[in-house]
């Protein structure tokens, strides 16, 4: 269940920051929900237990856990906006 969650997350987030940036192509779009599901994932899985949140995949939500989900997703946007090329954006 806690890979469901995470999965969502990290869709919804990359959507509301495809819309955010303006990426009007669908391909932008399918881009930022990639790389939000892989940022959500790895702040899930590795950073959460690392800060004492405890695993998502084990059963442990909590608003911790959301937030460092979606902490990661921002991030890996943020990189994904900064390795592209200025043409792109």
């Amino acid at each position: 269940m806690g890979l469901i969650f995470l999965l969502l997350v990290g869709a919804v987030l990359g959507w509301v920051a495809a819309i955010i940036m303006r990426a009007e192509d669908s391909r932008g779009i399918q881009l930022n929900i990639a790389v939000g599901i892989a940022g959500a994932m790895f702040a899930g899985i590795v950073l959460n237990p690392l800060l004492n949140g405890g695993s998502i995949l084990e059963g442990s939500y909590s608003v911790d856990g959301l937030l460092t989900a979606s902490l990661g997703t921002i991030a890996m946007l943020f990189l994904l906006n900064v390795l592209r090329k200025p043409e792109a954006r």
